[in-house]
């Protein structure tokens, strides 16, 4: 077990080397601002756990084993520090100081689900009470291996919620909304088309069409009995079934 002075050390050679072409022994003193002796102390111990190599008068330079160990060392400060300015918004400098108070006592299995927390809320983003669960489940996956298409799964999922419930917040307050589904037109009625719901192959199958937010639809003829309408979109007649109609939702024109 590393003190939580070794692992400063370590960490303090690491970076200086890569400052550096050569670590002299007044460069760690200077960068942990200590003394000579102090830093001499400690350079011995570090020996005799066969973490660096260090001759007198000569250069300071980290064995393999130690070089694991203050990347390590480096990568949880790093993580930590992320964490607690970009995640939490504490002031940078405040964070640097309680990453280095923090890297220490924290253990590997919470440092490595910590970075699976930050990489769950960076690229697979999640909504509502499931949302705790959701990390669970992320967690129990390989996710070198995650699929990019659940994540867009999953962020469509967080969108349509995220509207929902700013529909309900709008409701509280009196707004009103004109939003309807494209089934919803007659013929020779128009629309702005504000979003496209359905599962994953029907969303992209009706992104692939072009019926996508923002444009101009205008009902054309709908099938009596038949399971499709036709719709007046950017100068063409395009034909849709009526499953995927009714997951377009329009604003009334």
């Amino acid at each position: 077990m590393l003190t939580p002075r070794m692992e400063d050390y370590l960490e303090a050679i690491f970076i200086l080397g890569e400052e550096k072409k050569a670590v002299r022994v007044k460069d760690i003193a200077k960068n942990m601002d200590v003394k000579l002796p102090t830093v001499t102390s400690m350079l011995n111990t570090l020996i005799q756990r066969g973490l660096i190599n260090h001759e007198k008068y000569e250069y300071v330079e980290l064995t393999d084993k130690g070089m694991d160990l203050a990347k390590e060392v480096k990568r949880k400060h790093e993580l930590l520090s992320s964490f607690l300015s970009n995640i939490l918004g504490i002031d940078r400098k405040r964070a640097e100081e309680d990453a280095c108070k923090m890297e220490h006592a924290v253990s590997p299995e919470t440092m490595e689900r910590l970075v699976k927390f930050m990489e769950f809320i960076e690229i697979c983003p999640r909504s509502g009470p499931s949302w705790l669960e959701s990390f669970a489940t992320y967690c129990a996956k390989d996710t070198e291996g995650h699929s990019p298409q659940e994540c867009l799964r999953h962020m469509r999922e967080f969108v349509e919620e995220f509207n929902l419930k700013l529909k309900e917040m709008e409701a509280k307050k009196g707004v009103q909304h004109t939003e309807k589904s494209l089934m919803e037109l007659s013929p020779g009625q128009k629309g702005k088309i504000v979003k496209v719901k359905g599962t994953d192959q029907i969303h992209q199958r009706i992104l692939d069409m072009g019926v996508v937010p923002g444009a101009i639809v205008e009902m054309g003829y709908i099938a009596p009995l038949g399971d499709f309408v036709e719709v007046k979109l950017r100068g063409y007649n395009l034909s849709l079934r009526k499953e995927e109609a009714s997951h377009v939702y329009i604003e009334k024109l």
